[in-house]
């Protein structure tokens, strides 16, 4: 995993600064990628069983954490614009292609490219921000505090169009993932023109093991990490199985599962701020975070045991869900950054890869637990799994 340095000597008097088309084209790929997340499985499920889906996250997300480790060489080869420009153009291939496909042997190798690109893609756009950001950084909290509040909302709204696309197409994907594929010619457009003469930074590689061992000496970002990754197999669990329970087996329609998933989403506009604002200001990040985790183990397993194919009340259990998630999410990530420095690439380097890890992990073992569990039970694994958390949370020396 690289990190970037910021290179600054004399001969740059003048840097060309492109912030909002750099947060515009991000903004962009959030749509791309919301439009189709909550998908996906269902897609997958045309040409494979249901226990099979979560094989094919574990395949696409191990092969993207591989490339995460090497892609220093890459970018040192052919620089970050062109390997953007390269991932995109491969993206947006890979998903036109998905909503036409009709065999196995095209629709997964495809899905795989999806699943791998798009954080690749995450990290290229991250590095053209933080490079021109440079050290001039007294806004950043602000632009990236609208960012998030912009991500959140975006990310709430694309389900709900994904859902209603699928609804006036008589239950096609193709409509869903043809507007996805063509968001992604604006974000091509803005990197040509804003980013074709990016001078690249110096991009160094992080030994990995000796990441691990210095996460794991420290107890505090050791047990906040294993909270993070906790959080992470929850999404993984809410963007793979999700989809597939609420509409094959509870029975409700794509336009009332984007309804829910509206509101659901709604819980990170509505709390994310508020709840980064009173850990910073109040009481610190601790006892939001165990309760966070408390709200997410009681609210999966509420889903394994109703069974009414009700909106109102699948939107309560999917925005209760949201709270709790919404309560971790900005907790282990504040206190995470609280307990590091810049001289802590290789912790944080690290800590970036934990959503793929924990979609390999996560993944796997619902693989597994659908051989011998019902489908429905499956929510309940995931509950038990949230335990651990609460301890590795009531582990941490908080910050206030």
């Amino acid at each position: 995993m690289p990190r970037v340095h910021h290179n600054i000597n004399l001969t740059q008097k003048t840097v060309k600064r492109h912030i909002i088309p750099v947060y515009a084209a991000i903004l962009l790929l959030i749509f791309h990628t919301f439009i189709v997340a909550y998908i996906n499985s269902s897609f997958l499920q045309q040409f494979i069983p249901e226990a099979g889906v979560g094989t094919i996250y574990t395949v696409g997300s191990a092969l993207s954490v591989l490339i995460f480790l090497f892609i220093s060489r890459v970018l040192h080869r052919v620089g970050n614009y062109k390997l953007t420009l390269s991932l995109l153009l491969l993206n947006l291939l890979a998903v036109a292609g998905m909503a036409f496909a009709n065999e196995l042997r095209v629709a997964v190798p495809l899905f795989l490219i999806h699943l791998i690109t798009v954080p690749l893609i995450v990290f290229n756009l991250d590095v053209f921000m933080e490079e021109q950001i440079g050290n001039n950084e007294t806004s950043t909290g602000t632009k990236r505090g609208l960012l998030l509040t912009l991500s959140s909302f975006i990310g709430a709204i694309s389900p709900l169009i994904s859902s209603l696309l699928i609804a006036d197409s008589g239950g096609s994907f193709t409509n869903a993932y043809i507007l996805s594929a063509a968001t992604l010619l604006p974000i091509l457009f803005i990197v040509t023109f804003f980013f074709s003469d990016f001078s690249d930074p110096q991009y160094n590689e992080i030994d990995l093991f000796s990441a691990i061992r210095t996460f794991w000496e420290k107890t505090n970002i050791r047990n906040v990490f294993l909270s993070h990754f906790s959080l992470q197999m929850f999404f993984m669990a809410m963007v793979v199985y999700c989809p597939i329970y609420l509409t094959d087996h509870i029975g409700l329609s794509w336009t009332e599962f984007g309804v829910v998933m509206f509101f659901a989403q709604l819980a990170y506009v509505l709390f994310e701020y508020p709840v980064g604002l009173i850990a910073d200001r109040y009481i610190g990040e601790k006892e939001m975070m165990g309760f966070g985790f408390l709200i997410l183990t009681i609210s999966l397993s509420w889903m394994s045991f109703v069974s009414v194919d009700s909106v109102l009340v699948w939107s309560i259990i999917m925005f209760t869900t949201r709270v709790g998630a919404s309560l971790v999410e900005v907790t282990t990530e504040s206190y995470f950054f609280k307990q590091t420095k810049s001289s802590d690439a290789q912790i944080i380097s690290f800590f970036r890869i934990t959503r793929p890890l924990a979609y390999v992990l996560g993944a796997m073992l619902a693989s597994l637990a659908l051989l011998y569990l019902p489908f429905n039970l499956l929510f309940c694994a995931f509950a038990l799994l949230m335990i651990p958390a609460m301890f590795f949370t009531s582990s941490i020396v908080d910050t206030k």
